[in-house]
């Protein structure tokens, strides 16, 4: 079964900061956003991704079914500290997890965390519209 990319479509998205590098991300702050993701999506621009953001703190996992362009995923503590990375093969089930508690996680184009020098400790700043509903105001108040 697949479904055209645009079936959930995030209302927000948000500019981020790491190591003075920036980036645009689709939220995916709800359980349909989040269970969507990326998935069916051909093609994503450069410095473009999304954010995964939840309410609480855990482990997280990922993987790429119905994700046919290849990943790298950083997940993100309640700090806005990157606790782990991975690269992610597309059109698999392999879980890729944060082995630390979570609460964000960003997927990028595959590569793009290495090309820019990304590491696991780095911080990641946001700027985040004040259009946002009030239901985002978790993330604006940890990432800012």
């Amino acid at each position: 079964m697949s479904a055209p990319a645009n079936d959930i479509a995030s209302s927000a998205t948000i500019s981020l900061q790491i190591n003075n590098k920036m980036l645009t991300a689709e939220v995916a702050d709800t359980e349909d956003l989040r269970a969507q993701g990326l998935m069916y999506r051909k093609t994503m621009s450069p410095d473009h991704g999304m954010i995964f953001a939840f309410r609480d703190d855990q482990s997280r996992c990922f993987w790429m079914k119905n994700t046919p362009i290849p990943l790298a995923i950083a997940f993100i503590d309640k700090n806005g500290t990157i606790v782990s990375m991975d690269e992610m093969q597309p059109l698999t089930e392999i879980p890729h997890c944060s082995g630390a508690a979570a609460r964000y996680a960003l997927e990028m184009n595959r590569n793009w965390f290495r090309s820019h020098g990304v590491r696991v400790g780095d911080n990641i700043k946001a700027v985040i519209p004040d259009t946002l509903p009030a239901a985002r105001d978790g993330l604006r108040e940890i990432l800012q």
